[in-house]
């Protein structure tokens, strides 16, 4: 059993101790665990994650997915569900109206996680969707104002209601929320002030809109998950991505190299992520004053 707590800071002496994680859906585990590994967390170990569907579909409630599936949740091998989905808020239509805490996808998992583990958690990644035009010829373009709004407000707070129902039946903080849709919205908004290094159009943020991010997205990304996982802050962390790829699978545009983030670029997306995660009261984290 793992002795990690979500609610160390950056300032703590010693890195927590690492748990059983299961990367689900659309987190990239290499990404995350060279994040991991620069912040000097022992312990930790990446698990096969159960197969729960596909990202738009395992949302239809606990008997959408296959039987025996999920023992290893139950059995109490897995410390941390890391889970990453385009359909991250509650929606009638894309949940199937498997809302609520007796019924939702999410409650089941939580449910199913303490019955054998009292460290149990989710990590319950959220995702900015980009809205604008991609065109088969031509240059894609981002419509900020119309991400922004789709991406916060109503959505968040639903899941939030739901996370609060869930935690409640419980007791304490089984689920987590790992606030990335709010930092890239944060990133996004900076690229179109022009005041990201490197990057002057906020739709290059994409190599493909929707699923495929690009590298400081990504970095982002798991910047957030690992802060709002372990509650250590990511400033200051020189991850080795020299042999880390993305986008090599399905429709995108093939993999790539996670080489070519830029110091200043690092420590800016680092500052956005540590921002971002120690204000927000669902990742567990408590920031030092």
């Amino acid at each position: 059993m793992h002795a990690w707590s979500p609610r160390l800071t950056a300032q703590d002496a010693k890195p927590p101790a690492g748990g059983r994680v299961a990367y689900m859906l659309l987190v990239n585990g290499d990404v995350t665990d060279a994040v991991v590994k620069a912040a000097n967390i022992e312990g930790h170990k990446s698990v096969d994650a159960p197969y729960v569907g596909t990202w738009h579909g395992f949302l239809k409630g606990m008997e959408s997915i296959q039987k025996g599936r999920l023992d290893p949740v139950e059995q109490g091998k897995i410390d941390v569900m890391l889970i990453g989905t385009l359909h991250c808020y509650p929606s009638a239509e894309t949940w199937k109206n498997h809302l609520g805490v007796e019924d939702s996808t999410l409650a089941g998992f939580a449910a199913l996680g303490v019955k054998n583990n009292p460290k149990f958690r989710i990590v319950w990644q959220t995702y900015l969707w980009p809205r604008g035009q991609e065109p088969k010829d031509g240059k894609k373009t981002l419509e900020v104002a119309a991400t922004k709004q789709g991406s916060a407000g109503e959505p968040l707070k639903e899941l939030e209601k739901l996370v609060d129902t869930i935690n409640a039946k419980h007791g304490r903080q089984v689920v987590l929320i790992s606030p990335v849709a709010v930092a890239t919205m944060k990133l996004v908004e900076m690229v179109a002030d022009g005041k990201f290094p490197g990057i002057t159009d906020p739709a290059d943020l994409w190599t493909q809109f929707n699923m495929h991010s690009n590298r400081h997205v990504l970095a982002l990304t798991a910047y957030c998950n690992v802060a709002t996982m372990y509650g250590v802050s990511p400033v200051g962390m020189k991850p080795d991505f020299s042999k880390v790829s993305y986008g090599g699978g399905g429709k995108g545009p093939g993999a790539q190299s996670m080489e070519g983030i830029t110091d200043e670029q690092r420590a800016i997306l680092q500052n956005i992520a540590w921002e971002t995660v120690s204000k927000y009261p669902y990742t567990g984290v408590t920031k030092t004053k």
